[in-house]
């Protein structure tokens, strides 16, 4: 099949495109050209690069066109956001699949556990209400092509920080883990989070471009199949660096004191979700279980980091 993937040289793309290749496939990438992939693969040599502005082209009005050009039999873009720039894309598609990253950001707050793709969306932010008004427009709305949406969670692995046992990406927090065990958490340190390996997003991905008898029409969550508590998060860094745990449970307003209040905003926009969502339709329909644990996910992460 010949595949376009717009975007693909990130954290998803870094594992997608090579595994495309490696089945056969011929593999089209669509992005600025600014990222180099996270890890080095020689099946990135078989891989036929279009560097593109999307934002220009899209201002100019020949994102589509390009694509077009192309000649993809499926696509997959994982820098798309708004109803606008999905009518421009599909505008210059001729039927083929469209699967599409979207986001469990889109959900809001977790209403029920676990969190399945049938329950209804209450978006906090913008960000959030773009994803879900993306989804109800490609996969309800539009009829041009057939789309699959994909909802990763806290995208990890190695190459990058993964979201902290504080809620954040402030790597001191690590450094202190290795250092003594020591941690400062927010409140109680019960608030989750869900973190999933890039590879398993990007499976989820794959499976969904491949199976479209099955997957058009459809939302697929991609996360790791358990969520993890602060405070637990922190105790496994702490042992992981041959530390016994010291946590330092802090009132909200002591911790923002204590952690800057930039950092604060990105741990307050992740306790307050406190996500647990299912992978239980990825399973049931595209025969996908995560080959990564929540653990196996942010310990790779982890060990990646040179600079702790």
């Amino acid at each position: 099949m010949n595949i376009t993937v717009i975007g693909g040289t990130g954290h998803i793309g870094t594992y997608l495109v090579p595994s495309l290749v490696r089945d056969g496939h011929k593999v089209t990438v669509v992005s600025r050209g600014k990222q180099k992939p996270y890890s080095e693969d020689e099946a990135w040599s078989s891989v036929k690069f279009v560097t593109c502005d999307r934002e220009k082209a899209e201002a100019d009005g020949v994102f589509g066109q390009l694509i077009a050009k192309q000649k993809p039999e499926g696509v997959i873009d994982h820098r798309l956001f708004t109803k606008q720039q999905a009518r421009q894309l599909l505008d210059s598609l001729d039927g083929q699949h469209l699967v599409v990253t979207g986001s469990i950001w889109s959900w809001g707050r977790t209403s029920v556990v676990p969190m399945t793709e049938d329950v209804p969306k209450e978006p906090l932010t913008d960000y959030d209400a773009g994803k879900a008004a993306l989804e109800d427009f490609l996969l309800r709305e539009q009829t041009q092509v057939t789309a699959s949406m994909v909802h990763p969670s806290h995208i990890s692995g190695p190459g990058w920080a993964a979201v902290n046992p504080a809620g954040n990406f402030d790597v001191e927090v690590y450094r202190s883990l290795k250092r003594d065990g020591s941690a400062t958490l927010p409140l109680d340190g019960m608030a989750l989070l869900q973190h999933v390996h890039a590879a398993d997003v990007a499976e989820v991905h794959k499976l969904a471009l491949l199976n479209s008898e099955v997957s058009a029409g459809e939302a697929f969550n991609a996360v790791a199949e358990q969520s993890i508590t602060l405070r637990a998060y922190a105790a496994l860094l702490a042992r992981h660096f041959g530390h016994e745990p010291q946590m330092n449970f802090l009132p909200w307003s002591d911790f923002v004191t204590e952690v800057g209040e930039r950092n604060a905003i990105m741990t307050h926009d992740h306790i307050t979700r406190s996500p647990h969502f299912s992978m239980a339709k990825a399973q049931r329909i595209l025969g996908f279980t995560p080959r990564y644990s929540e653990e196996k996910t942010v310990l790779s992460a982890v060990d990646a980091l040179v600079d702790l």
